[in-house]
């Protein structure tokens, strides 16, 4: 175990990730196995750890579905809901309190459609999250019809937020709006990881709440994590065996 700011051995870490993931068929399996190192090996520096992928809206369980139905009522956004729609989709979680350790019990981050770089901006922490890893928002299409990107393989990147409690947007709304969340807690900073497979149109981001204040030169030594993340996923996200 070890506190973020002092690990230096991210070899040990894609390792000990390797040796859990063997036998994982679907994305979720091995989502979950991944989370499990990563929380294991940092507890001492995480609040929380996610991972989330972009699914087409007709690859999602119904649980799924339904969340995401309702989203998409609730914001007016529905009639752009189409079966090719990505929804960034939670499908592991790993945190302190044992709620968070089921993702499919999340109340609030289970699916979000990204039917549009206009409706994606709304929700500021995805909007910053999405633009840090390399995907701009412009490449959401009026028309719902997904992540038309051809490049997507060749995309990752580092999502930073350096203080979670005072950052904010170009609009002067906080990146981490959960604020309760944020301070109940004791969140301090918080960084992600993103890849993508261009075959899929799959997109892989791993987030990490910590209780300490992580600089951003910290946060880029883990980028490399996502090149064995997206290798180990490969068969599950182009065979869109997404799901246990």
């Amino acid at each position: 175990m070890a506190k973020i700011n002092d690990f230096d051995n991210l070899f040990s870490l894609l390792d000990a990730i390797k040796a859990n993931t063997d036998g994982c068929e679907t994305l979720e399996r091995a989502s979950g196995a991944i989370v499990d190192v990563i929380f294991a090996e940092f507890q001492h520096s995480l609040v929380l750890t996610r991972m989330f992928a972009t699914i087409p809206y007709e690859g999602l369980p119904p649980q799924y579905q339904q969340f995401v139905d309702k989203l998409a009522n609730d914001a007016g956004v529905s009639n752009q809901i189409t079966p090719q729609t990505p929804v960034l989709s939670l499908i592991a979680s790993r945190g302190i309190q044992s709620a968070w350790n089921d993702h499919r019990r999340s109340e609030g981050h289970l699916g979000i459609p990204l039917v549009s770089g206009d409706f994606v901006s709304r929700v500021p922490m995805i909007a910053r999250l999405l633009s840090e890893v390399g995907l701009d928002l412009s490449w959401l299409g009026g028309d719902a019809s997904g992540l038309e990107i051809d490049t997507l393989s060749k995309l990752s990147g580092v999502f930073y937020v350096a203080d979670a409690a005072s950052a904010v947007d170009s609009q002067g709304r906080k990146i981490i709006s959960a604020q309760a969340f944020v301070q109940s807690n004791r969140v301090k900073s918080v960084f992600g990881v993103g890849g993508g497979f261009a075959i899929s149109k799959t997109f892989l981001t791993l987030l990490f709440f910590c209780n300490e204040r992580v600089e951003r030169a910290k946060a880029m030594q883990f980028l490399p994590l996502i090149s064995t993340v997206k290798a180990l996923t490969a068969d599950a996200a182009v065979h869109k065996k997404f799901f246990d």
